[in-house]
């Protein structure tokens, strides 16, 4: 049987967590094996262990960077100490027993329409793990009111972050700079909707921007897109986009990986600048 599909739109409007606590203590320690009475350290490995319960949570190599869940939430914070923002709503889910944190911020008080009461508002989606089985990853973009997608496009022209895997250097403090240049910018960027409202989008267009996403993902966004009649607009098309990934993807990790691409798409397609 299927999964059903997720709904992004059931998101945070208010600050809540979900799960432990994301501030408990982490440590690398060396593993070790009774060799006939004799305790033999394990060369190269090291588990990634949970000292306030004392549960180990993975194995990891000697390139594993720890980063912690409270390491990567306070740069957010200092990032947002100077900046009069008003509240600033957010989402801390820890699971898998501390081995994955994820957090959502939002700041309603920047948000702008774009179109009518179409509003926008500046979002920041982080993952942290423990257990090796996903990457630490920072998305910012823009949530979506009226409709309540979650339009967060890593990579973007004009959405930012990163994903690294927990090796090397990790420029963590990269977050700090991002999202302070996108909330000081997000005007640009509600006038880059602005020019999409404006812009009428031939098929040929809408097709080749189709070639980049699965097809299932394809197949609706078209149906969606060319329903109603008429002439379609840029923005018209960028929503029944978002509107798929947000709405009927299977999983949370699937339709973040689809925004990504539909944010790239259509920056691509359509810059900020043109005409």
């Amino acid at each position: 049987m299927s999964r059903p599909a997720i709904d992004l739109s059931a998101h945070i409007n208010q600050s809540i967590e979900k799960g432990e606590a994301a501030s408990f203590p982490v440590s690398l320690r060396p593993i070790r094996f009774d060799d006939y009475g004799e305790f033999r350290t394990i060369p190269n490995r090291y588990a990634v262990v949970r000292t306030d319960k004392r549960v180990p949570l993975t194995v990891v190599s000697n390139r594993y960077r720890l980063i912690q869940h409270p390491e990567i939430l306070r740069v957010v914070e200092r990032a947002l100490e100077p900046l009069d923002l008003g509240p600033v709503p957010r989402g801390i889910y820890v699971d898998r027993g501390g081995a994955r944190m994820r957090a959502v911020y939002k700041f309603p008080s920047l948000a702008t329409a774009v179109l009518g009461n179409d509003e926008v508002c500046p979002c920041l989606k982080i993952q942290n793990t423990y257990d090796g089985q996903s990457r630490i990853s920072v998305h910012i973009g823009a949530f979506r009111f009226v409709c309540t997608n979650l339009a967060v496009g890593g990579g973007g022209v004009f959405a930012g972050g990163f994903m690294s895997v927990h090796a090397g250097e990790i420029r963590i403090e990269e977050i700090e700079k991002q999202l302070v240049t996108y909330l000081t910018g997000f005007d640009a960027i509600v006038a880059l909707y602005r020019t999409w409202t404006e812009k009428r989008i031939v098929p040929d267009e809408l097709e080749q921007i189709l070639a980049e996403f699965p097809k299932r993902a394809a197949v609706a966004i078209r149906e969606r897109a060319g329903s109603g009649g008429g002439e379609k607009t840029v923005y018209a098309a960028y929503n029944a986009a978002t509107w798929f990934a947000t709405h009927e993807m299977r999983s949370f990790r699937g339709a973040f990986e689809l925004l990504a691409r539909i944010n790239r798409a259509f920056q691509g397609r359509f810059p900020r600048g043109e005409e």
